[in-house]
């Protein structure tokens, strides 16, 4: 018996555009409605989807910024090191210039550094190399840069002990790479 849901946001309760589906949405609360809380996962940054959790209304955890944020009933976990994504940003700023466009929520993000995908993924990786520590993920909205040992099935084993239920009690649903590991420790993954 499944006791949560899990959900990817971007691409998966959205269209390519960011639209979210109003089909989602009452499917969620349908969900909710009948005591399964569902948590919204994403690379976005934890103020997003705190918004995103009043408006649908959704009673789960939250895992930001890729799996490095992690929010469940006022409880806040941070699994990442922020000084080294932005040391790489710095880097990345020296290379590039003008040609690097920052998200607009990297200020209010607690790890990682969200890059809008202005320059070849390639080119970001050579200097992400430089950093031992990170990774970049191309979620296919933007580029993140993070922590190597953080990822959404990091995010979600803590939102699963922050909720008080077992992974395998949990399904998880996901669209990209950017959901693999989240899909492998759940006990559904769609």
């Amino acid at each position: 018996m499944f006791k949560a849901l899990a959900t990817d946001v971007d691409g998966t309760i959205t269209d390519k555009d960011m639209k979210i589906s109003c089909t989602a949405i009452k499917i969620i609360r349908k969900l909710e409605n009948l005591g399964i809380p569902v948590i919204l996962a994403s690379g976005n940054a934890l103020c997003v989807l705190k918004t995103l959790k009043e408006y649908i209304g959704c009673s789960g955890a939250l895992i930001a910024e890729g799996g490095a944020v992690v929010e469940y009933e006022g409880k806040l976990r941070i699994l990442g090191d922020p000084k080294e994504p932005r040391m790489a940003l710095k880097r990345i700023k020296e290379v590039f210039g003008d040609k690097v466009r920052e998200s607009w929520s990297n200020p209010y993000r607690y790890v990682d550094v969200a890059l809008r995908r202005t320059i070849h993924i390639g080119e970001i990786l050579k200097i992400i190399g430089e950093f031992p520590n990170l990774k970049l993920i191309d979620s296919g909205y933007a580029y993140h840069i993070l922590n190597k040992n953080v990822d959404k099935g990091v995010g979600l084993r803590v939102a699963s002990q922050l909720m008080g239920i077992n992974l395998n009690e949990i399904i998880a649903i996901g669209d990209s790479q950017t959901d693999v590991e989240m899909l492998k420790v759940s006990g559904l993954g769609v």
